[in-house]
C-alpha cells in the first residue's frame, strides 16, 4: 500500500504539471469520417442483441454527452453534437450516432495531442503510463490479498486438523497410526513440523519420545536437514532449532560453520544448537569463536545448559581464552553453577588488566562466598581506589562534588561496590576496620557507604559499637545515613 500511495502521488503530480503546462486552445471542428450505417445492419437488430444494444447505448451516450459538454465549455468545440431524440436513446440508431460521435471525439483529442508542445506530449505519455500501471498494480494487490486470505484459511484448517490428529495419537491408546492429509506438499509438511515442535517443547517423558518417533517415522527430519543447506538465513536458523530440539546430529559439521556468522540470529541459533547436539564437548565452539559473545548469547547458552540439564564439570579452560567475552562468560558460569573448586583460577582474574574481566571475577567471588580470598578482594579495592582517585581528580576540574558522586557507571566504582557487597555474607570482625574506612570516605557514593554501615551493624557488638561512635563525628551526612539505616532496620 505504501508503494501505491507513492505511485498515486506521482500520478497526481504529473497531472498537475500537465494542467499547468497549458494546451493552446484550438478552434474549428473536426469532422468525423465514421459512417453510422456500419452499425445499422441486421446483426444489431437481432432480438437477442437488442437488450445489450439498449444498455450499451444508454451508458455510452450518457458518457459521451458529458464529454461533449466539457469540450464545448473548455474549447468551443462544435465538431459534433448529440442530437438524438429521447426515442433514439436505447435504440440501434442512437447507438450508431454515439459510436460515430465517439469517433469524432477521438479524432479531436488526437489532433489536439499532435498540436500540443513536446513537453505536454511527454507529460501525457507519462500520465497514461502511470494510470495504467497504477490500475495493474492495484488489481494485482487485490488478487494477491485474495490468494493470501485463502491460503491463511487453508493453513488454519489444516493446522486444526493436525492438532486434533496429534492429540488423538498421543492420548488415545486405541490410535496407533494416523494418516496425515497432504504430506506430499512441502508447505503442509512444514505445518506439521511446527505443530510437532510446539508440542514437543511443552511435553516431557514418554509422550515427548513418542512425538520424536513420529517425527522420524514421517521422515520430517529430512526436511529440517534440507533447511540447513538452504540459501536463506531464516530457513537455516529454523533448521538449526528443529534439529537441536529433536536431537538430530547429522548436520553438526555444517551448523558449526555458523557459530561466527555475521548474522546475529543465525549465529545465536547455531551456538545453541551446538550446545544441545555436541555430546562430548557442548561448549567446544567457544575455542574457535572469533566474535564477541554478546550478553544475550550468553543468556541463551546458559538457559540451554539448564533446560537440558547439561553438566559442565569445569569452565576453567576458557579462562585462558584470548576472547575476553569468553573469559567473562566462563566467570559468570562459575558463579552461577557454584564451582567452588575454581576459586583459585577466579582469584587470578581479579587483577586482570581488563576491568570488565575483573568485575566479572568479583561477581563470581561474591557468588562463591570464599572467605579465603577476602584479603585479595581488599587488595583489589585499594587498587581500584587509586584508579578512581585519578578519575575524580580529572572530574573535579570540570564538575561539582555532587556530580562526581553520581559517577556510578564507571568500572572502578562498580568493582569496589561489588567487593563490599561480597563481604555482606562472609564478613567477620577482622573486616570492621576496612568497612569503617569505606564508611568514612567522603569520595565514596552514598550507596556504598550505606552498604558498609549495614554490614557493620550486623557485626554486633563490635561493628555496631563502631557505627554508634561515628554518630558523634562532625560529618553530618554520615550521621544522617546512620540514623536512616537504623530506622530502616528497626522497621
Amino acid at each position: 500500500m505504501r508503494y501505491i500511495r507513492k505511485h498515486l502521488l506521482f500520478t497526481v503530480a504529473v497531472a498537475f504539471m500537465l494542467m499547468t503546462a497549458g494546451i493552446k486552445e484550438t478552434q474549428g471542428s473536426v469532422k468525423s469520417t465514421f459512417s453510422p450505417e456500419l452499425f445499422s445492419s441486421d446483426l444489431l437488430a437481432h432480438p437477442l442483441l437488442k437488450p445489450v444494444v439498449k444498455v450499451t447505448s444508454n451508458y455510452f451516450c450518457g458518457f459521451l454527452t458529458r464529454v461533449d459538454q466539457y469540450l464545448s465549455a473548455r474549447t468551443g468545440y462544435v465538431g459534433f453534437r448529440l442530437s438524438q431524440s429521447p426515442s433514439d436513446i436505447g435504440s440501434i440508431q442512437g447507438f450508431s450516432i454515439c459510436v460515430a460521435n465517439s469517433k469524432g471525439s477521438v479524432d479531436y483529442l488526437w489532433s489536439r495531442y499532435q498540436r500540443a508542445p513536446l513537453k505536454v506530449k511527454i507529460l501525457l505519455v507519462i500520465l497514461v503510463y502511470l494510470i495504467v500501471s497504477l490500475i495493474v498494480l492495484f488489481v494485482s494487490i487485490l488478487i494477491h490479498r485474495h490468494y493470501k486470505t485463502k491460503q491463511r484459511q487453508k493453513y488454519k484448517d489444516l493446522k486444526d486438523e493436525y492438532q486434533e490428529q496429534l492429540a488423538s495419537f498421543l492420548f488415545d491408546d486405541e490410535v496407533e497410526r494416523i494418516n496425515f492429509r497432504g504430506l506430499n506438499k512441502k508447505t503442509n509438511r512444514q505445518i506439521l513440523i511446527d505443530e510437532l515442535m510446539d508440542l514437543h517443547n511443552n511435553l516431557h517423558g514418554e509422550v515427548a519420545d513418542k512425538l520424536k518417533d513420529l517425527y522420524f517415522n514421517l521422515s520430517l527430519h529430512k526436511d529440517s536437514l534440507h533447511k540447513v543447506y538452504n540459501g536463506r538465513w531464516d530457513w537455516k536458523a529454523k533448521g538449526f532449532g528443529e534439529l537441536a530440539q529433536m536431537d538430530v546430529k547429522d548436520a553438526n559439521h555444517k551448523i558449526s560453520e555458523y557459530v561466527n556468522s555475521k548474522n546475529q540470529i543465525l549465529r545465536m541459533e547455531a551456538q545453541v544448537a551446538m550446545v544441545k547436539l555436541s555430546e562430548n564437548d557442548p561448549l567446544g565452539f567457544l575455542e574457535k569463536l572469533n566474535n564477541e559473545l554478546s550478553h544475550w548469547e550468553q543468556i541463551n547458552i546458559y538457559d540451554t545448559l539448564v533446560f537440558h540439564d547439561i553438566n559442565i564439570n569445569s569452565f576453567e579452560k576458557w579462562l585462558d581464552s584470548k576472547n575476553q567475552s569468553v573469559v567473562i562468560f566462563a566467570l559468570r558460569m562459575i558463579g552461577l553453577f557454584k564451582h567452588v573448586h575454581s576459586g583459585e583460577k577466579v582469584r587470578e582474574q581479579l587483577f586482570s588488566d581488563n576491568s570488565d574481566i575483573a568485575l566479572a571475577a568479583v561477581h563470581a567471588m561474591r557468588a562463591l562466598e570464599l572467605v579465603e580470598y577476602v584479603d585479595d578482594m581488599k587488595m583489589l579495592y585499594r587498587s581500584e581506589t587509586l584508579k578512581l582517585d585519578n578519575i575524580l581528580q580529572t572530574q573535579r576540574k570540570n564538575k561539582e562534588q555532587k556530580d562526581i558522586r553520581s559517577l556510578d557507571d564507571i568500572n572502578p566504582r562498580k568493582i569496589r561496590y561489588e567487593i563490599v557487597q561480597a563481604l555482606r555474607a562472609i564478613a567477620t570482625d577482622e573486616d570492621i576496620p576496612f568497612l569503617e574506612q569505606v564508611m568514612h570516605d567522603n569520595d565514596n557514593s552514598y550507596k556504598i557507604r550505606i552498604l558498609a554501615i549495614e554490614i557493620m551493624l550486623n557485626l554486633s557488638p563490635q561493628g555496631e559499637k563502631k557505627v554508634n561512635e561515628s554518630l558523634n563525628t562532625e560529618d553530618e551526612v554520615l550521621t544522617k545515613m546512620i540514623i536512616n539505616v537504623k530506622q530502616n532496620q528497626e522497621s
